[in-house]
């Protein structure tokens, strides 16, 4: 199959990681192209054309480009991802009539652009329910298994961990504010933005500078998931986000906001409201009480995981999107 992944912007994240991951994967027994921005070309093996996305979505120039680029290669799929993405393909599959899929990465409240697309998939059954598209399905994120260190040990006292952009949908504030009254472990949040400044101002406010810790980026991240006794993540909305994928895939419990894929994976005492400083502070300290009971009630989480939440399986399910599209169209 010749196939073409499309994406749009410039940032580092869950949806340019799965992009990365799935182009690799499908090499392996299809003919592979990406398009995307120019600073993706040096992480991709596979063909690549480099259009600035990133751009206006009515950039006349742009859209010019993206066809031209369709047109030349002639995939048998052109698979976007993103809401940006489907809208500069949309209209470009106004003139060329390509199979096409789309995938939407977390809920969104317009997804109009996704109506010229054959098949779209979402990422969760929180984001499948805003899409109305005859040809859903839903196919959660998988990555490929972390390389766990053998000898690690959780780190004394007991450490909590969250990773994310510094950004304000990720709801580090609430976090931070959660975790007063909390003494009894340490708060690491792993990741760098443009709310740090915020974010260090807020641990000095609330004298939470000998158990909150801003770690900034790390490449570490198994590491860091090894040593913790829990994950959380405090976001007012995700997607099927990777930082949860590879928790469960470390064997590191965790609790979250229930939000995303976490209201299907996550057993239901381990979520809370959104936005809700008390309940997310409730959560926190109950698990950190009884740790060995939250590793117990995790047991078949983690198996789940192993099962369902790898990039093979994943890869899997999106190919069989890509044939039900060619042979309704065939």
């Amino acid at each position: 199959m010749k196939i073409t992944l499309v994406m749009a912007g410039d940032e580092e994240g869950g949806l340019e990681k799965h992009v990365v991951e799935l182009a690799h994967e499908l090499m392996a027994e299809h003919e592979v192209t990406v398009i995307a921005h120019e600073k993706y070309r040096s992480r991709l093996d596979t063909a690549f054309i480099a259009v600035d996305l990133s751009k206006s979505r009515r950039n006349v120039l742009v859209l010019y480009q993206l066809y031209k680029a369709l047109k030349q290669l002639q995939p048998d799929i052109v698979h976007v991802h993103g809401n940006k993405a489907a809208a500069m393909v949309g209209r470009v599959l106004n003139f060329l009539p390509l199979k096409s899929v789309a995938t939407l990465h977390s809920r969104k409240k317009n997804t109009k652009m996704f109506k010229n697309f054959d098949a779209v998939i979402a990422v969760s059954p929180n984001a499948a329910e805003v899409l109305e598209h005859p040809n859903k399905h839903i196919i959660l994120n998988g990555i490929t298994p972390p390389k766990l260190n053998a000898e690690a040990v959780k780190s004394m006292p007991s450490v909590v961990l969250a990773v994310g952009r510094l950004v304000p949908v990720k709801g580090f504030d609430v976090l931070i504010q959660a975790w007063k009254g909390i003494s009894n472990a340490q708060l690491w949040i792993a990741g760098d933005g443009f709310e740090q400044q915020k974010l260090d101002a807020l641990i000095k406010e609330l004298a939470l500078e000998n158990s909150v810790k801003l770690l900034g980026f790390r490449s570490d991240i198994t590491d860091l998931m090894q040593q913790a006794s829990l994950y959380v993540m405090s976001s007012h909305y995700e997607g099927c986000p990777y930082t949860m994928i590879e928790a469960l895939l470390c064997k590191t419990p965790m609790v979250s906001t229930a939000v995303g894929a976490m209201t299907q994976i996550l057993p239901k005492q381990y979520l809370c409201a959104e936005n809700d400083v008390s309940a997310l502070h409730d959560l926190l300290a109950r698990s950190l009480d009884d740790l060995t009971q939250v590793e117990q009630d995790f047991i078949p989480v983690f198996a789940d995981a192993e099962q369902n939440l790898v990039l093979e399986g994943m890869v899997k399910n999106i190919e069989q999107v890509y044939l039900q599209v060619l042979n309704e169209r065939a």
